[in-house]
């Protein structure tokens, strides 16, 4: 599966989030390739003098102090969207308050979700500049699809939207980032590939991986029969911290291929998460119906629909018809059309090009 469906150009990589809360979407890039690969001699040193700690067992190559907070504004998120405090949400959303740049100001998920022209297939897919943006927000203002809907459902568009969608694009905008600036043979620790690299583990585990994607991972990994040995890990977690770590290293080498590779693989572990969560929230839908349930019925597939966002434009910029699935979960739609094996049909094939296990992907139930 060639997962590249955003050209751009690699010299519009200098500006990370770091630097800009820009949105992205999920689409990881494998730009980076032996012939563009900046030799060994290019390569850092190591890591910086003042490279941040570990985070689950990620050891940072470079300063991420900053970044790795970001999280924490979604833990604030998620202590009240139970509570459908929308304003205060949207407070948080907006401006923030966790994540302070060494300038001052404050690195934003909403401000990310709103960036345009990133190394993404969200806006491509969706024909918008800013689909998380509108998506999120229109959650929490009840308005387009959200109109009239019930704040149970909205709080899926919300929380979700911001939690996975948002953030799996800022990891997947970071991998572009670092395999495009290796390609061009930017190796430098500090500001360069590894840096970037850096950022992406940082937005998906960070400070609070209990508030982030990582924490998903572990929820669908218990519905899924994939976990760890330790029974409560996630094999999709595990499987993304190796390739963090081999791709670091081989950033930290000077090797953009080997980098590219692990981009790749990473992208393959975030991928199970979220094609699990559609499986499962599709699944729920139809259990609601068959128990007379609609109100559940329709959160469900809110949930769902938030999920599969994360996984859509990666399936649709590989020409992959995705409108099977966008009729059962898309809110302009009545919950129950279709099947769960008529999702499955679309996400096996897909499953395979990934060269994803049934140990790996598990089973629902």
């Amino acid at each position: 599966l060639n997962s590249s469906s955003n050209s751009a150009s690699s010299s519009s990589s200098s500006g990370s989030s770091s630097s800009s809360g820009s949105a992205s979407a999920p689409v990881a890039s494998a730009s980076a390739s032996a012939s563009s690969s900046g030799s060994a001699s290019e390569a850092a040193a190591g890591p910086t003098a003042d490279a941040t700690e570990a985070d689950g067992g990620y050891a940072y190559a470079s300063n991420i102090d900053s970044h790795r907070l970001v999280v924490q504004d979604i833990c604030e998120i998620n202590d009240i969207v139970g509570d459908y405090k929308w304003a205060e949400i949207a407070e948080i959303y907006a401006n923030g308050s966790n994540s302070v740049k060494s300038d001052g100001s404050v690195r934003t998920i909403g401000g990310f979700a709103a960036g345009e022209g990133k190394k993404h297939g969200s806006d491509t897919f969706y024909g918008t500049a800013t689909p998380l943006d509108d998506f999120v927000s229109a959650a929490l203002n009840g308005t387009g699809v959200w109109e009239g809907e019930a704040d149970a459902v909205r709080k899926q568009g919300v929380q979700k939207g911001i939690m996975n969608q948002i953030m799996i694009a800022w990891v997947i905008h970071e991998l572009n980032a670092a395999t495009d600036k290796a390609a061009d043979g930017n190796f430098d620790a500090a500001k360069g590939a590894p840096h970037n690299w850096d950022e992406a583990w940082a937005f998906y585990h960070g400070a609070a991986p209990d508030c982030g994607p990582f924490k998903t991972a572990v929820k669908r990994a218990g519905d899924f029969g994939t976990t760890g040995a330790d029974g409560e890990s996630a094999l999709a977690n595990e499987g993304l911290l190796q390739a963090m770590i081999d791709g670091r290293d081989a950033l930290l080498a000077g090797d953009a291929s080997a980098a590219a590779t692990a981009s790749q693989e990473a992208q393959k572990h975030v991928f199970i998460t979220y094609a699990q969560a559609t499986i499962k929230y599709a699944s729920k839908v139809y259990s609601d119906l068959e128990a007379g349930d609609t109100e559940a019925a329709r959160v469900h597939q809110a949930e769902g629909w938030a999920f599969f966002r994360v996984i859509e434009p990666i399936l649709g910029n590989n020409g992959i018809d995705t409108s099977t699935i966008d009729s059962i979960l898309n809110l302009a739609n009545a919950p129950g059309s279709g099947s769960v094996d008529d999702i499955t049909a679309v996400l096996n094939p897909v499953i395979t090009d990934f060269g994803i296990t049934p140990e790996e992907f598990g089973s629902y139930g």
